[in-house]
């Protein structure tokens, strides 16, 4: 007979894509969760997994096993809330950004995080979230895209511009490029062109940044004028905009996550959360 322990080494398994993370997360080793999933399997007499080398993904049975899982797993939750005996351990949200934008959205975590204690997060560095998405690093995406690949879903929250800022007291400042890690991870995109890259940038002896928030620090000290997304230089009072925005440079913002795998409880309050909050920042 299925036990709820079984539902919940299936749940982690699916959630966090590998049998070692889940293992992590239980707190077992890989080997006890792949025992639990093989034993659960051949007492359903089905393949609740297909196994890659991106890491487990559930088959047609898994995915209904999700569904029941998922279901078991709200009612459990309410229950246990009820009866005043504490909520089910939560596990992190694990959250990565196009060129660590997330970074730029850390008070909105923090609000979050305070109307939501039982929600942990993790944060990532990973310069390509689309990437830890396809590779089960992630759960959530904050990416910067034209049109998110079909293996997604999510919501569009806004639409950056980007312009170019430096130091209001130090004028004649060289460009700011972006580094050869960012290179590797996300040259091609249409927004990452407003700022020198990569080898070009180091070629011409500029000082390169690999994320958003070391682009406007650097700016912020003096080490040289950068392409920046507005809504975060027009906030510091000591740079100024020194062109306006291109719209070529504008791009869509989207919280992402992977479409096989519905999100639970905690991912869905916190994309229904950063949708309105990311806009209201972005509107102000």
């Amino acid at each position: 007979m299925v036990q709820w322990s079984d539902l919940d080494v299936f749940l982690a398994a699916v959630r966090t894509g590998s049998y070692t993370a889940a293992g992590r997360q239980l707190g077992v080793n890989r080997t006890t969760i792949g025992r639990r999933i093989e034993a659960l399997e051949q007492e359903l007499g089905v393949a609740l997994f297909d196994h890659s080398a991106l890491g487990p993904a559930p088959t047609r049975a898994g995915h209904r096993m999700l569904l029941a899982a998922e279901a078991m797993e709200r009612e459990m939750d309410a229950m246990i809330r009820e009866i005043g005996a504490g909520a089910l351990r939560e596990t992190p949200i694990r959250v990565a950004g196009s060129a660590g934008i997330i970074s730029e959205f850390l008070p909105e975590l923090s609000q979050f995080r305070r109307a939501n204690p039982d929600c942990p997060i993790e944060i990532l560095d990973d310069l390509d979230p689309v990437e830890a998405l396809t590779k089960r690093r992630a759960d959530l995406a904050l990416a910067l895209l034209r049109t998110p690949p079909v293996r997604f879903s999510g919501r569009q929250v806004a639409v950056l511009q980007q312009a170019e800022y430096g130091r209001q007291d130090l004028p004649d400042l060289e460009p700011l490029g972006w580094g050869l890690e960012f290179e590797a991870a996300l040259a091609g995109a249409a927004w990452t062109t407003a700022n020198p890259i990569g080898e070009a940038a180091l070629a011409a002896g500029l000082v390169t940044c690999n994320s958003w928030f070391q682009l406007k620090l650097a700016a912020l000290a003096g080490l040289g004028r950068a392409s920046l997304l507005c809504f975060a230089g027009d906030a510091e009072p000591a740079l100024e905009r020194l062109s306006a925005p291109d719209p070529a440079q504008d791009c869509p913002l989207w919280l992402l996550h992977r479409a096989k795998v519905p999100p639970g409880a905690a991912l869905q309050r916190l994309m229904a959360f950063l949708e309105k909050a990311i806009a209201q920042r972005i509107a102000a």
